[in-house]
């Protein structure tokens, strides 16, 4: 008994890891399992970007995204992330084409008709999808959060070519920062110039209408956050049932993963997928609890070839799903200047801000110990002062950034690796690195940690056993990047 149920228990973990790793690792690759034409008009052919939950002998629950745009711009890619894990909780999902002002040179209103066409084709649809024509979800962010809210809240805008005995109104709406006002009070009135209030969620309200879940900003600039306050208010004081999620210190858009806005990472589309799964799942429309952590720390590995060899793949790994670890180092890089990699100037810096990290881990020093750097006075550099100087001040410069890009990030300095120069003597100055790694730069690093008030992590110690794993007297063999992993797990775990 005991055995099964540590095989159980080891099944779920491996379940569990795999769809991690589908959203953070392999969320770069992600295609639609089918495309269904559901709509022709004016020439144009729109399709429904499908993503597949396992077999189901049951009809599931449908969900249909609209991407975002100003009903301008924008492609089904956007939600293609969120289509793939619902698919992979149990629920149809899709990624909905609609007709756009770049491409089609249509109105925001043609964008709420097609909106309501993909509703009504799928309903229709129904028995070959295997889908419940009572459990269809409309979602979308921005443009396409107010598309589908329209789908629910607007009266008319239906395609006259279709059958109208079948409804286009979903039976849930979930939506991302979307447009609720399309007066001068809220975003796009000019769009519609004339008919400001007709497609205007906010001066549409009325009763019985299906239950709704709401992302929204608070620092949101496009949308004011406003209007979804006011939305909700106008809901509730309507009889129907809604929840707004309001989310401190972020704009329009937080919500796309690292799929579709690379390089930003999934801290906020774990947070609105976790709730959205929660939602869901109260509905009865999906089973079981989330498979995703809602509180995603973002975690940024800065440094120089120590870095970016292997260490951050591991860590990933030792951290778990509660983390997303970015490795953003850089081989032969300094924090002074002249060399052939200053940090600063480095698209791995400039990367490392956009990921907006909740911990931060720097090690640097390795390469600016390198008398080739550090002891050449012809070195081109705009500091006045001593390269120890400008180590210093440049690390300062570092922590400084990040600390300005989140005041709540957990900083990390870590000394330099240990360097067996008995390995590798007559290489890049490997015995005069070593001296000026221990003569300077080692201490001038925990100086830094303690007047910067940041977290010291001395791996210089931690690794001072790790001789056999060296493989060239500077940089570590496979099996020691996961030991130095797990040891720096240990201490920001």
């Amino acid at each position: 008994m005991k055995i099964s149920k540590m095989k159980s228990r080891k099944i779920r973990l491996t379940l569990l890891l795999l769809v991690c790793t589908i959203f953070t690792v392999e969320a770069q690759n992600i295609v639609p399992d089918k495309k269904l034409l559901y709509k022709e008009i004016n020439g144009d052919s729109l399709y429904l970007h499908v993503f597949e939950p396992q077999l189901s002998k049951e009809p599931t629950a449908v969900i249909v995204f609209f991407f975002g745009g100003g009903w301008t711009g924008g492609n089904p890619k956007q939600f293609y992330q969120q289509s793939k894990y619902l698919a992979s909780r149990g629920m149809l999902a899709i990624s909905a084409e609609y007709r756009i002002k770049s491409v089609h040179g249509t109105s925001p209103f043609d964008c709420v008709e097609d909106g309501k066409s993909a509703i009504r084709w799928i309903r229709k649809h129904a028995s070959e999808l295997n889908v419940d024509p009572n459990r269809i979800v409309a979602s979308g962010g921005s443009a396409g959060g107010h598309v589908a809210l329209c789908t629910a809240v607007v009266n008319g805008l239906e395609n006259p070519n279709e059958d109208l005995s079948i409804s286009s109104v979903p039976n849930a709406v979930i939506g991302y920062n979307p447009v609720y006002d399309t007066t001068d009070k809220g975003y796009g009135h000019k769009k519609v110039a004339g008919r400001e209030t007709e497609i205007s969620p906010c001066h549409q309200v009325k009763k019985n209408m299906p239950p709704m879940l709401l992302f929204h900003g608070k620092e949101d600039k496009t949308v004011p956050f406003e209007n979804a306050n006011r939305f909700r208010t106008l809901m509730k004081e309507a009889g129907n049932s809604i929840e707004l999620i309001a989310i401190g210190d972020v704009g329009h858009g937080f919500f796309n993963g690292d799929f579709f806005r690379k390089g930003t990472g999934n801290k906020y589309f774990n947070l609105t997928m976790y709730d959205t799964d929660l939602f869901l799942a109260k509905m009865g429309y999906l089973t079981g609890k989330p498979v995703i952590s809602r509180d995603l720390k973002h975690v940024s590995c800065v440094g120089d070839s120590n870095t970016k060899r292997k260490y951050p793949q591991f860590l990933q790994q030792e951290l778990g799903d509660e983390y997303q670890v970015k490795n953003y180092g850089r081989g032969g890089a300094t924090l002074i200047d002249g060399s052939l990699y200053p940090y600063f100037k480095t698209s791995e810096y400039k990367n490392s801000l956009k990921f907006i990290p909740d911990v931060v881990l720097i090690m640097f020093g390795t390469n600016d110990a390198n008398p080739r750097w550090s002891s050449d006075a012809t070195r081109k550099t705009k500091f006045k002062g001593s390269p120890q100087e400008e180590f210093k001040s440049e690390f300062i410069k570092l922590i400084n950034t990040y600390k300005e890009k989140n005041n709540k990030a957990q900083i990390y300095v870590l000394t330099p690796m240990p360097i067996w120069a008995n390995e590798n003597p007559k290489k890049e100055n490997i015995v005069g690195r070593k001296e000026q790694l221990n003569k300077w730069v080692i201490p001038m690093v925990k100086e830094i940690a303690q007047e910067q008030n940041v977290k010291l992590l001395d791996v210089h110690k931690l690794m001072k056993k790790g001789f056999k794993y060296t493989i060239d007297g500077v940089h570590l063999s496979r099996e020691g990047y996961k030991v130095l992993a797990k040891k720096i797990a240990k201490k920001i775990r």
